[in-house]
């Protein structure tokens, strides 16, 4: 019976597994799609402001984030280590960040908001201005609405290389750091069982540092000019949101009797207590 029950909790990891990999391809897929394309004005002081770069670059955040994450799941399971436990809390780190990250790439696609440092990274060719300018002969008023929207058409610097200016809205650094530090903020606090009322200020402190990480990532964002306000804003909701949910499918209230152990698949093998049968030995 143990030996059935192992091999449908095996089955049914490499399935999440499966699952996560294709949404991580899906993530991959979008992040390439083109954006669309909106008309701008050369006077909008929104998308005007210079190209700073990165303080906080994608990859470098992505890969210490991550080994931040495994660093406190496995810490809080070392004198009581399950493979299951670790198992689930990193999964479900990893479903977190991917399905909000592909969440914030549908969105940037769909709506292709200008980042704050455009203009500077478009380089605007004055020639193809003046141009497009002149076509609009019909009227004479310089109000008139055509003469005053263009696309990127008129910068020099190649359209393929202004993918990434055009998808500002959400953030999605604000959308990952928000979802997987949520995640381990909860898993945290799950672990020192933070609810259990006894008031100790400490638990507050260090469940409240990963969200000081995640906010000093986020506000680096619009320091840069990399993003608008109301797209780190969105983005950390967004991840915050996904953050939460997921953690929850994964893992009690944080007021149930035991918030530091995750829900487990097959009660005939593990249990929430301290019967737990042959835990260790099947999962070797």
């Amino acid at each position: 019976m143990f030996y059935e029950i192992k091999n449908k909790r095996y089955y049914s990891f490499a399935l999440d597994w499966v699952i996560l990999i294709i949404v991580l391809i899906l993530v991959g897929i979008t992040a390439i799609i083109p954006p669309f394309e909106r008309q701008f004005k050369l006077d909008d002081i929104t998308i005007s402001h210079p190209h700073k770069g990165d303080t906080v670059k994608m990859v470098p955040m992505v890969v210490i984030s991550i080994i931040f994450a495994v660093i406190v799941f496995f810490g809080f399971n070392f004198n009581k280590f399950s493979k299951y436990n670790f198992h689930q809390a990193v999964i479900g780190s990893l479903f977190a960040v991917s399905i909000s990250t592909l969440f914030a790439h549908v969105i940037k696609m769909f709506v292709g908001r200008y980042r704050p440092d455009f203009m500077s990274v478009c380089d605007v060719d004055f020639d193809k201005v003046q141009e497009l300018y002149d076509t609009y002969d019909i009227s004479s008023g310089i109000s008139f609405g055509p003469r005053n929207l263009y696309n990127t058409t008129i910068c020099r610097t190649p359209r393929e290389d202004l993918y990434e200016e055009r998808r500002s809205f959400p953030s999605g650094h604000s959308c990952f750091i928000f979802s997987i530090m949520t995640y381990v903020s909860l898993f945290i606090a799950g672990q020192i069982n933070l609810m259990d009322k006894r008031s100790f200020i400490w638990k507050y402190f260090v469940v409240s540092i990963p969200y000081l990480i995640a906010i000093m990532v986020a506000l680096s964002r619009v320091f840069d000019y990399r993003h608008h306000w109301q797209d780190v804003t969105i983005g950390s909701i967004l991840g915050a949101f996904f953050g939460v949910i997921t953690y929850y499918y994964y893992f009690p209230s944080l007021r149930s009797p035991r918030p530091d152990v995750p829900y487990q698949r097959y009660e005939g093998l593990c249990h929430n207590d301290d019967t737990e049968i042959n835990e260790e030995t099947l999962m070797v």
